[in-house]
């Protein structure tokens, strides 16, 4: 009798083991489950991958985390990593030029679990890739062209997707339609606040004006942008709390607004840096203010920076012109091309300091961004990233401003709704 007992009592505890382990192996599987794959050396995703990963687990999730190296064909390797896992959720947070791939390797295996990405999937690329595939992606971003509440921001997509039609270099460097990118209403309200600042700086100090007094007006600028309100914290770094949530069209046709998802953001505006530089003087002899566009329009991130141009410009076309003491000074965009690489970050920067640029935009892509803070702070060039979400953008670099959220709350956002939709499907 007792030989019978014991040998139900091993039978009820290899069951139990059957149960408790998971296919991944060593522990009972967690109610939410997300398998994230980050691109080996690449600040952008190894970052957000990680504030990702961060907050799923604070909220109670559990993260299989692997990285790629760059350049990587094929992805079918690591996908079946996350079946194995029985992952709720796949975060893919990578550039644009890696989702083809990776998209194409989903839908060959027929993954029905829904994707993640940050904010660089809002691309045509990724619509064609889902199109007509059955794939479920979700990316997190920092404007929608259907929103009413902001009638500023509504008066912005109309004129901008007629701004587009009407110039048919625009409208090509748009991706070929009127999609009204999120980065291009970024760059809108980066010029804009750029402008706000140097008047503040010509208010003050008249023609005699220089590129540190723009950094310095920076601090206290109020701008009430299409993007949300635009004040800067300590770091520079523009204080929102939202964050918009997309999904990708089954019929590829565009993206569909799903919520805006909140985090928070206890930062207070900032009183600013005592810069000691001399800076750069405005061009006072031929009356031209010059703003140095820091953008890649060939590499990796040119489908981006395209579109962040094409927002810039959109905003120049309107204005265009500062009157100082009575005279007016024309604005001129000097637009270089980063390359979308750190080798080429340091001779641009040169470059806009060289051409005597009193403020400069961008850039798409935070690794360039990092790379040339440190010529435009020996300078006294302030920059403004529209798009960059990185923290080091802006972390001990007193003349980089940005007017994005910056990847912690991003992160933060995309684990909160991925723990939504998660328990939606449960």
């Amino acid at each position: 009798m007792k030989k019978i007992l014991a040998l139900i009592l091993c039978i009820s505890l290899c069951l139990g083991m059957c149960v408790a382990f998971s296919s991944c192996g060593e522990k009972e599987k967690p109610d939410h489950v997300a398998y994230v794959l980050a691109e080996k050396g690449n600040t952008y995703s190894l970052g957000l991958a990680n504030n990702f990963k961060t907050s799923f687990e604070k909220a109670g999730g559990a993260v299989t985390m692997e990285t790629f190296p760059a350049n990587t064909v094929s992805f079918s390797e690591f996908l079946q990593h996350a079946l194995d896992c029985e992952a709720d959720v796949i975060f893919f947070p990578n550039s644009i030029v890696t989702a083809e791939g990776f998209l194409k390797n989903c839908k060959d295996l027929g993954i029905d679990i829904p994707i993640l990405s940050g904010d660089t999937w809002e691309s045509s690329v990724v619509l064609e890739s889902v199109k007509d595939s059955g794939l479920t992606v979700y990316c997190s971003t920092f404007f929608d062209e259907t929103q009413t509440e902001n009638k500023k921001a509504v008066e912005f997509v109309e004129n901008f997707k007629k701004y587009l039609h009407e110039n048919s270099e625009y409208y090509e460097m748009n991706g070929s339609n009127d999609m009204v990118a999120a980065v291009s209403a970024l760059g809108y309200d980066a010029y804009n606040v750029a402008m706000q600042a140097i008047r503040a700086a010509a208010d003050e100090k008249g023609k005699d004006f220089t590129s540190v007094d723009v950094a310095r007006a920076l601090w206290g600028v109020e701008y009430d942008g299409v993007t949300g309100k635009i004040t800067f914290d300590e770091n520079g770094d523009a204080i929102k709390d939202t964050a918009v949530i997309k999904k990708a069209k089954a019929d590829g046709t565009g993206f569909e607004f799903i919520k805006n998802q909140t985090f928070e953001n206890g930062a207070e505006v900032g009183k600013g840096e005592e810069y000691t530089n001399a800076g750069i003087a405005v061009d006072s002899e031929n009356k031209i203010i010059r703003i140095g566009v820091f953008e890649p329009t060939t590499g990796d991130n040119a489908a981006g920076g395209k579109q962040e141009v094409v927002g810039i410009r959109y905003a120049h076309s309107l204005d265009n012109t500062v009157t100082i003491g009575g005279e007016e000074y024309t604005v001129e965009l000097d637009i270089s091309d980063n390359g979308s690489l750190k080798e080429y970050a340091l001779s641009t920067a040169t470059k806009l300091c060289e051409d005597e640029c009193v403020i400069v935009i961008g850039s798409y892509g935070s690794d360039v961004s990092i790379a040339a803070a440190p010529v435009f702070e020996e300078a006294g060039l302030a920059a403004i990233g529209a798009s960059c979400t990185n923290p080091e953008v802006t972390d001990h670099n007193e003349y980089y401003f940005r007017t994005c959220f910056v990847d912690p709350s991003q992160g933060s956002a995309l684990a909160d709704f991925a723990h939504s939709i998660i328990k939606e499907e449960k």
